[in-house]
């Protein structure tokens, strides 16, 4: 029988920084995270570990590059070198899914604009990748019914004309 939910433990270690979100220098804690999934609750199968931490001020989860133990004691200045923030999955697929797609018709643009929206609030590439990939994704469905209208105009053009000196 294999248990598939995820054990956690937790390292706790109180660190001074400077928070990326609310622009601050704050109080937080620096944690580390094991999850690992065991087989019949005993024995390890596989994990990982992953190193956070968390401002009292904003309450935003930070993603350190380094374990807890590491921060602790250390000067703001340092620990803003490790720190940098987290931005899920999800959103940095849709991010460069925009940059991707962005030559697409109508498409493009409806990706690049979900994109910007739901990566507005981070301050880290995914947002200005979006932000990249609407305005291209403007300019060339701008670029591409431009032409198609101008076309469609420049063809209509010499039958109009034709009508007009044939009367």
């Amino acid at each position: 029988m294999t248990n598939t939910l995820p054990r956690i433990e937790e390292h706790r270690v109180a660190v001074v920084f400077d928070c990326p979100r609310c622009r601050s220098q704050s109080r937080g804690t620096a944690y580390d995270l094991r999850e690992t999934i065991r087989v019949a609750s005993r024995v390890p199968r596989w994990g990982w570990q992953s190193h956070w931490v968390r401002c009292a001020q904003c309450q935003a989860e930070l993603h350190a590059d380094c374990a807890a133990e590491d921060l602790a004691g250390v000067s703001p200045t340092i620990v803003n070198e490790h720190l940098r923030e987290y931005v899920s999955f999800p959103r940095r697929v849709l991010a460069l899914a925009s940059v991707v797609l962005c030559w697409t018709p109508v498409v493009g643009v409806l990706l690049a604009a979900v994109s910007l929206a739901a990566n507005l609030r981070t301050r880290a590439w995914p947002r200005w990748t979006s932000a990249v990939a609407l305005v291209l994704a403007l300019a060339i469905n701008a670029a591409m019914f431009g032409t198609i209208f101008y076309a469609n105009a420049q063809a209509a053009q010499p039958v109009e004309l034709a009508l007009i000196h044939a009367n």
